[in-house]
């Protein structure tokens, strides 16, 4: 699968082949039944940090070079510390060593560069294949049901819907998931509050239905800028290029002016009905939990023509309990959004990041104290500050929970925010409130089945810091540890003799 001088943030298939020479692809040639099995194929790897599986025989697939082989946990992560983040950064032009903290910097760098417009080509692989009309039967494809609850086979949970507005100006591409419910349609979640579905609805009011495409095995840059909380009427394909720092190629639809990534495996394509609509869901959710009552009208997408390149890839994200791409490129992504939004406001926030066990829903944000001092501020006007930013803000939608801690916390490190919230937030007294006029996301389990799931949901900042941290750079306390307890040149001895010990081996923290 020679991929010629494209990089691993531009080809799914370059970026397979450097995964692979590390030992983090494994190749399936035994049939695999997409009903399930590939899902928990993808659930097992995704919790264990295995490699990523790569089904090259799933049941159902139409031939050699047909449709289509399933890719599972995409941008899951390693077991090994050193390149955990290694699938992310990537997809996004950095090396396999890098950080959380360096993604996160490449994401706002990126946000914050000049765009580099796409270039339309008129051929690519992905127009080797062609099915049209009547021709296409959905049902008949390997498309996988990945948890036993699901309400039906999702064909799009990694990858990327492509649609623009009515006069052309703004493309949109956006991951939201779409599922099988005939030879020719699908339907999906299309929320007017995302840009998927403003979009929508400015066909609507035209009373026209949307054109729209489906792009599968995209760019793994194409996958991340997707699913990334950009603002109105930022084109995705420009920011792809700020991320890679080089034009992304795209190529039109047979049916459509809709334009995809030239580097696609699969596109479906066609229209988004202004009024025809069906059940969607329920589906394994990013919160880890599954409600199987919780289905929607969502408005059906009809199938015009697949394109697709020889033995194409479908990678699916099968999302539940942490960490999946929700937790990877989705999360991650918010994290970047706001603490570009708190250092472009001034205030003294260093890193900010998701601990993957929250499912999505805390985020940490680190203090400069030395220039929190300088603000002569208190703590109740500080988090007030925090969170009128970040919660009235496109990504403070999906944030209900800020943590605040000091720049002595790792905030990627769960066992040290625990210890800073356990031992320095009071209960009510650490605690500021928001409610009212924030945006929410009802996809919380809390916000429709804890107390009073009618009633407006209150949003909160937790500070994970003492009173004394505002105040003064001298804390009255020195942290009981090996790092902080004791002289440089003594703590070097330890580690340089721990074999001389009797040690086993040089040991990690936990």
């Amino acid at each position: 699968m020679s991929t010629g001088n494209l990089s691993a943030a531009l080809s799914l298939r370059t970026f397979l082949e450097e995964c692979k020479a590390e030992g983090d692809v494994v190749e399936i040639d035994l049939e695999v039944d997409p009903h399930l099995e590939s899902g928990a194929i993808s659930r097992r790897a995704y919790e264990t940090g295995s490699p990523m599986p790569l089904i090259n025989n799933p049941k159902g697939k139409d031939g050699p070079e047909g449709l289509f082989r399933i890719l599972g946990a995409p941008v899951g992560v390693r077991s090994d510390r050193e390149t955990r983040y290694a699938r992310f950064a990537k997809s996004i032009g950095l090396p396999s060593n890098a950080t959380g903290h360096d993604i996160i910097q490449k994401l706002i760098a990126s946000k914050k560069a000049q765009p580099i417009p796409s270039v339309k080509v008129h051929d690519a692989p992905l127009k080797e294949h062609k099915i049209f009309g009547d021709e296409i039967d959905l049902l008949k494809l390997p498309v996988p049901k990945n948890h036993a609850s699901d309400g039906g086979r999702y064909f799009l949970t990694y990858g990327l819907h492509s649609v623009q507005t009515p006069d052309g100006k703004w493309v949109n591409w956006a991951i939201t998931r779409c599922m099988v419910i005939g030879k020719r349609q699908l339907t999906g979640l299309v929320d007017v509050k995302q840009d998927i579905g403003a979009i929508w609805a400015m066909w609507k009011a035209q009373g026209k239905d949307t054109p729209w495409a489906c792009a599968l095995g995209v760019p793994p840059a194409a996958a991340v800028a997707s699913g990334m909380p950009l603002p109105k009427f930022v084109n995705e394909p420009d920011y792809v290029g700020a991320i890679t720092g080089v034009p992304v190629e795209v190529i039109k639809c047979e049916t459509n002016d809709v334009v995809v990534p030239a580097q696609s495996e699969v596109v479906l394509e066609g229209t988004i009905s202004a009024n025809e609509t069906a059940d969607e869901g329920p589906m394994g959710e990013y919160h880890g939990f599954l409600f199987p009552a919780k289905k929607s009208p969502q408005p059906v997408m009809t199938v015009n023509a697949i394109t697709y390149r020889s033995n194409p890839i479908v990678p699916i994200a099968v999302a539940g309990r942490a960490p999946d791409e929700t937790h990877t490129v989705w999360a991650l992504s918010i994290c970047a959004e706001i603490l570009d939004l708190l250092q472009q406001a001034d205030l003294p926030i260093t890193k900010a990041w998701c601990p993957y066990e929250s499912q999505a829903i805390w985020y940490v944000v680190q203090v400069d104290r030395k220039r929190l001092v300088e603000m002569k501020t208190t703590p109740e006007t500080f988090c007030r500050q925090v969170g009128e930013i970040v919660f009235s803000s496109k990504p403070g939608r999906f944030v209900p929970k800020i943590f605040v801690v000091g720049d002595n916390i790792d905030p990627s490190d769960l066992h040290e925010v625990v210890w800073a919230e356990a031992t320095k937030s009071q209960p009510q007294a650490s605690d500021f409130f928001f409610v009212g006029n924030y945006p929410t996301y009802d996809l919380v389990p809390y916000a429709t089945h804890g107390f009073n799931p009618h009633e407006t949901k209150a949003k909160v900042v937790r500070l994970c810091m003492l009173p004394a941290e505002f105040k003064t750079l001298d804390r009255p306390w020195i942290e009981a540890s090996f790092r902080a307890s004791y002289p440089e040149e003594l703590k070097k001895k330890v580690q340089d003799s721990w074999l001389a010990y009797g040690f086993g081996e040089n040991p990690v923290n936990l």
